[in-house]
This record gives C-alpha cells, structure tokens and sequence, in this order.
C-alpha cells in the first residue's frame, strides 16, 4: 500500500523523530494508529455508559422518581457544600 502524505502530515512525523521518540516514520504512523484505535475503544465506552445512565434516568422518571427542576440547584449547592466540609 502506496500512501500520499500531505505536507503538514509529514511535517508533524518530521517533528516526532526530531524529539527522538522514534526512530522511523513507520514507527510514528503506528504510534498514532495505536492511540487513534485506543481512543475510539474509550470514546465507545464512554458512550456506552452515558446511553445506560441515560436509560436508567428515564426508567425512574417514569417510575416517578424524579425531582422537580427547581430543586435542583439548592441540592447541587448543598452537595458542595457537604464536599467542602470533608
């Protein structure tokens, strides 16, 4: 597999062997492939989670769990101000 790199693009692995870290553009490429794929396993994680938190609210809103809005920022303050007392 033949690839064109931009001048930026090249550029950026140009300043990545000049730190020292590495000792070859294909080291460099790799690195980065490496983080991208790390990053999109926790960014999938995360959405995940935020889609469960998100179920789980609106299944005790419907169990009529919830609190009414205006409530909401005198608990908040009342829960720093416990945090700040610890």
């Amino acid at each position: 597999m033949n690839i064109t790199l931009s001048p930026e693009q090249l550029q950026l692995i140009e300043a990545q062997l000049a730190q020292g870290q590495f000792s070859s553009p294909g080291e460099v490429i790799t690195k980065a492939l490496q983080t991208l794929a790390q990053t999109q396993k926790h960014y999938s994680e995360w959405e995940e989670e935020v889609r469960q938190s998100i179920e789980e609210a609106e299944a005790e809103l419907s169990r009529g769990e919830g609190i009414p809005l205006e409530t909401v920022p005198e608990q908040l303050q009342e829960k720093f101000r416990k945090a700040r007392e610890v």
